[in-house]
């Protein structure tokens, strides 16, 4: 029995130590079947795996097994760096960039908003993750739990151990301490301890200022920081329990007015709340 590989695109077959080229009007020709790696010569393709004892997509025509080499595209854009681990290939497209995670049969991608720097395809204990710079922070994308996940911030990568101090982006500078453990395509959260960048919160002046901080620190689950922007009154009153209660969970803020918030779920409104200030405190939510 002769095995017979053919693409529909011009592409680079590696066996063993050989390489070698087809395209659409070319084949190559195997007395045995074993697993090749498919290289496309061709932009928007990734590369692939065709194992010949497992493929679906064969024929066989006489004394010939055929089969047709299937690639999966990626994003517009030039395939700006690919990289194999065990027959799941990760891609970086496009600009702005796009990372594709994919295997045989099924393919992720997460468009990156940001504009990063020195981009290098890397691997954490046998997970694809993106390593770059953001300005003056380490940026990393990682795909674990079948979903993506953006850490920004100060990264330390160690085997299968990930620690990262994360910028909240806040008026308080609030920082995460993450440190995750990689392990089979999981992550395990080992500590996540809120802290502050610069040591003690950033405190505003400003009423408006004051009241976005106040709900940022409800938000993040920093009560004490909370009850610094209540009257004293209306803090004794207030427990953790009361405040968290009261406001349930949210992870966005729209301010309406100085005074007057909106409080965002994933997305979905949860509450418009309205705080009343004398003297630089709140004394009172609506």
């Amino acid at each position: 029995m002769k095995y017979l590989i053919f693409s529909p695109i011009h592409s680079l077959i590696k066996i063993q130590n050989e390489s070698f080229e087809i395209d659409e009007n070319s084949y190559l020709e195997l007395d045995n079947p074993e697993d090749l790696l498919v290289y496309p010569l061709e932009k928007h393709y990734l590369p692939t795996i065709l194992q010949l004892k497992k493929e679906s997509n064969k024929n066989t025509f006489g004394n010939y097994t055929i089969y047709k080499v299937e690639f999966q595209t990626v994003h517009s854009g030039e395939n700006f760096l690919i990289k194999n681990i065990n027959g799941k290939f990760a891609s970086l497209s496009g600009k702005p960039y796009v990372f594709t995670v994919s295997d045989n049969s099924n393919s992720k991608s997460f468009k990156i908003l940001y504009n990063i720097e020195n981009p290098e395809i890397i691997s954490i204990n046998g997970v694809f993750a993106l390593q770059g710079t953001l300005n003056d922070s380490d940026y990393l994308l990682i795909y674990v739990n079948d979903s993506f996940t953006e850490i920004i911030g100060e990264v330390q990568i160690e085997k299968n151990k990930i620690s990262s101090i994360i910028n909240c982006f806040n008026i308080a500078k609030h920082g995460k301490k993450l440190d995750l453990e990689i392990n089979t395509n999981k992550a395990k959260i080992i500590s996540d301890e809120l802290l502050y960048l610069k040591n003690k919160p950033q405190i505003p002046k400003h009423t408006g200022a004051r009241n976005f901080a106040f709900l940022e620190a409800v938000m993040c689950k920093d009560y004490n920081l909370a009850r610094n922007f209540l009257e004293e009154n209306l803090s004794k009153k207030l427990s953790d329990d009361h405040l968290q209660m009261f406001f349930n969970d949210f992870d966005n803020i729209t301010a309406i007015s100085n005074d007057e918030f909106i409080l965002f779920k994933k997305n979905t409104p949860v509450g418009v709340f309205k705080l009343k200030n004398v003297n630089g405190k709140i004394v009172d939510v609506v």
